[in-house]
């Protein structure tokens, strides 16, 4: 059951999240498609407000009994396209993923419930233009209270709810293997069970959640495929995002005592293999990618100096929060043994809208754009699946951090003056 407090919480992530999306590079696996019918996105557009498969805010004013309706008549018409499929088995699941797909439509309603586009501009201009001033949580705070205008009443959520929670099983393999409705719904499930069940079972803060819902998995889940493949993506998020090294340790070494597929157990060894490098103060992997003029910059062409890494793209807020404390430090530290560099994961579809973010905000330092996003070799390298991220290599080319502290962090000018005097 999704608890009040819970539900609260839920929200300010939404917003959070709607000024940062996809700020996760999410890996999917061969053995994982989303094949069964392929055109709900566009079908879904024919009866609930969006544009380019982005949902307009609209959509969060609508009354709860129009969206049900709406949604009932998106699903006759895929059950419509489902029909014409002959293997009755296959009709099963693609049945079975217009449902979740449906129940996921849903939850995003309740989740963003009356959240404003006004005030989300405010707020992002807030977390990007405000963060470091003495009265920011103040405003913040102030800000979150003005996005979502209206609040949905707590019969009206608990009855919306129980649809997409719903009845289902969370161990249906060939649903799992070929419905990423299916999937989302399987993960939102279990972190609803971190935040109840499991609630108590960290001291570690934010970053006990990736631990806990390990543990969920552990318990929850039958032994079989999908079992293995969420410890498999779960350990990887653990030894990637958590920073205490014990809780790494344990996560690989009860990952390779229970999994045995080989491809996940090559996979977690490489991530561990990354995580161990970061921190034997070994030599840093390079980089070859191009500046915001189009030339060719090698890491290994900054030796000599120091060289603070900021991992970023023109889509996540959180990022852009950063930028105006990067700039200062930039401008602080210039002449100084110290090269700053802005590594984007913009996806290379995005090139012209990275060039001109960075030339019309007049950004600094040594402007790069990788050359697959989240999947170029560096950034899979450093285990990097979120952003901002920050890293920091020595004259001679080896890691000091790989997950350096942030330009708003204070502690961050104490660390360059002690290495940089």
């Amino acid at each position: 059951m999704i608890t009040k407090d819970i539900m609260m919480k839920k929200n300010i992530c939404a917003a959070l999240i709607l000024l940062s999306m996809s700020s996760y590079a999410q890996s999917e696996k061969k053995e994982i498609n989303d094949d069964l019918l392929k055109d709900k996105a566009q079908t879904l557009a024919k009866y609930i407000p969006m544009v380019n498969g982005d949902y307009l805010y609209k959509f969060y004013a609508m009354p709860s009994a129009e969206v049900l309706a709406k949604l009932d008549t998106f699903k006759m018409a895929m059950k419509s396209k489902a029909d014409k499929e002959k293997d009755v088995a296959v009709k099963t699941l693609m049945l079975k993923d217009v449902d979740f797909y449906t129940r996921g439509v849903l939850d995003r309603y309740i989740v963003y419930y009356g959240m404003d586009s006004v005030g989300m501009a405010n707020m992002e201009k807030i977390l990007t233009q405000k963060k470091g001033a003495p009265n920011f949580y103040q405003l913040l705070d102030s800000a979150h209270k003005k996005v979502f205008l209206k609040r949905m009443a707590p019969e009206e959520r608990k009855k919306l709810v129980a649809i997409t929670t719903g009845k289902a099983e969370l161990n249906d393999e060939a649903l799992f293997k070929r419905s990423a409705a299916y999937r989302n719904w399987v993960d939102e499930q279990i972190t609803d069970l971190r935040n109840t069940k499991y609630k108590a079972d960290t001291t570690l803060g934010y970053e006990g959640n990736h631990i806990v819902k390990l543990r969920v998995i552990e318990q929850e889940l039958l032994a079989g495929f999908v079992k293995d493949y969420l410890t498999y993506q779960a350990t990887g998020t653990v030894i990637k995002m958590v920073k205490n090294t014990a809780a790494k340790e344990d996560a690989y070494r009860n990952f390779m005592k229970k999994v045995t597929n080989p491809v996940y157990k090559k996979e977690i060894e490489e991530v561990y293999a990354n995580y161990k490098m970061m921190t034997a103060n070994a030599v840093s992997p390079d980089f070859n990618y191009i500046d915001v003029d189009g030339k060719q910059v090698s890491l290994k062409s900054l030796r000599g100096k120091y060289v603070y890494i900021d991992v970023w793209a023109t889509w996540c807020g959180p990022c852009k929060a950063e930028i105006p404390f990067l700039t200062k430090i930039e401008n602080d530290y210039h002449g100084k043994n110290i090269h700053f560099v802005s590594l984007s994961v913009d996806r290379m579809t995005d090139k012209t809208k990275w060039i001109s973010y960075v030339k019309d905000n007049k950004l600094q330092g040594i402007q790069l754009l990788a050359d697959q996003d989240f999947n170029s070799g560096f950034v899979k390298k450093f285990n990097i699946n979120s952003i901002p991220r920050f890293i920091l290599i020595d004259p001679q080319g080896k890691i000091v951090s790989g997950d350096a502290k942030r330009p708003s962090d204070p502690e961050l000018r104490k660390e360059f003056d002690r290495l940089l005097k």
